[in-house]
């Protein structure tokens, strides 16, 4: 009986102590939920003027060392046999416009009609999207356009990343940032007649204006990446977790989360009018898958090209840039609100599963160049670490002049 007595003691003390625990859990839980969910704020003048004060030294010194880098490549290094550009520029930008900038040339005067190289070049085409070869068009669709409408969008998407990065960092952290992304392993590719540029500036737009509360406007932002590249749907996907999260708006949001959706379905409607196929953007992708490799490759092909002298040789570096921006992707996820954590993790899934089914991975690091997210997360590690902070960029930046060089020679880096 003793026992009894001391057990219907003890239970009420037992019970307490269990609702004490949920209480706690209830507690963190609507901490997170509250850390979560991005608290707008308006972006100011000031704001605006301080972004691209903070933008020119990164710009301006990274554009000149990629220029330079590209041109000496051109003149210095051995083509690559038989390759020429049907854009036919002037000398000044021929090396600038090698490999995929023929496909937006075309795509800029012709659309997705069947044109040279018949049905199969038709279909290789619509890998690419319409959006930048529209700005192309919309702007007389000269190769002098191709070519500033890249570096104007970079130079604005450091300015608005410095706005996004100080109300999510402070700003040393976010003016590092800005030297990360612009002496990236792939960021001569912000200055060349490509998409990086442009989607760039799409998508750090879209969460500046999620920062302001600007939800539609954020939504149309994501319809313009969604209709630059395939990733940009998923801005939608943040916003989508913005609305679960945020009560007060949870209608506008989710309104604007079908923007990017609708972008996406405008390509495909656009792929289906001009050349019969709604899904050609995926279907296209079949032409770029490489031969059967041992799974084994992910992990060697680094240690091999260090071995034989090669360390910034693209497919090297693709596995190793992926492991570093997926491990800033969960860091981003655990320490700053869900839309930042569900952009970086989807984008990093995405480049993932474009290296598995393509059997290669020298494209990821231009795809990761862009999951900006991703770059606070660089920047707080190595904000404090001088020593770390000067060899990382000097990498970085080795690895972008070597590519640069590489492409202006029409050897392909991604």
């Amino acid at each position: 009986m003793a026992e009894t007595g001391t057990e219907v003691e003890t239970a009420p003390v037992i019970d307490a102590a269990v609702a004490d625990r949920s209480r706690d859990r209830l507690s963190e839980a609507r901490r997170w939920a509250r850390g979560a969910v991005i608290e707008p704020a308006p972006i100011t003048r000031a704001h605006l003027i301080a972004g691209l004060q903070a933008a020119v030294a990164p710009f301006f010194v990274s554009r000149l060392i990629v220029w330079a880098a590209t041109i000496f490549g051109a003149h210095n290094i051995p083509p690559t046999p038989g390759m020429y550009s049907n854009t036919y520029p002037p000398p000044a930008l021929s090396p600038f416009f090698h490999w995929d900038t023929d496909a937006y040339w075309y795509i800029a005067h012709h659309g997705y009609a069947l044109g040279p190289g018949g049905t199969e070049a038709q279909a290789l085409r619509v890998a690419w999207f319409p959006f930048y070869p529209l700005l192309v068009y919309l702007s007389g669709g000269s190769v002098w356009a191709m070519i500033i409408i890249p570096n104007a969008c970079f130079f604005a998407a450091l300015a608005l990343l410095y706005v996004v990065a100080v109300k999510r960092t402070d700003a040393n952290r976010a003016q590092l940032a800005l030297w990360l992304v612009a002496l990236g392993p792939a960021a001569m590719f912000f200055s060349y007649p490509y998409t990086e540029s442009v989607f760039l500036l799409l998508c750090v737009g879209a969460f500046a204006l999620i920062e302001s509360g600007h939800w539609l406007l954020a939504g149309l932002a994501g319809l313009g990446a969604a209709a630059t590249r395939f990733p940009g749907v998923l801005v939608a996907a943040s916003l989508g977790a913005e609305s679960l999260l945020n009560r007060r708006r949870r209608l506008t949001i989710a309104v604007a989360a079908l923007l990017p959706i609708a972008g996406l379905a405008g390509v495909s409607l656009i792929d289906w009018a001009q050349m019969g196929d709604p899904l050609g953007f995926v279907h296209a992708r079949a032409y770029w898958i490489g031969p059967d490799r041992n799974p084994l490759y992910l992990v060697g092909s680094f240690p091999k090209a260090v071995i034989q002298g090669d360390p910034f040789n693209p497919e090297a570096i693709g596995v190793p840039v992926l492991a570093l921006f997926a491990i800033a992707a969960v860091w981003v996820a655990l320490r700053m609100p869900a839309a930042y954590g569900v952009f970086a993790v989807t984008q990093i899934l995405v480049a993932f599963d474009q290296g598995l089914y393509l059997h290669i991975f020298s494209l990821v690091p231009r795809v990761v160049s862009v999951i900006f997210p991703c770059y606070f997360a660089f920047a707080t590690l190595l904000a404090t670490r001088r020593n770390l902070k000067f060899a990382w960029l000097g990498v970085s930046a080795s690895a972008m002049i070597f590519n640069a060089a590489l492409y202006g020679a029409w050897r392909f880096v991604g």
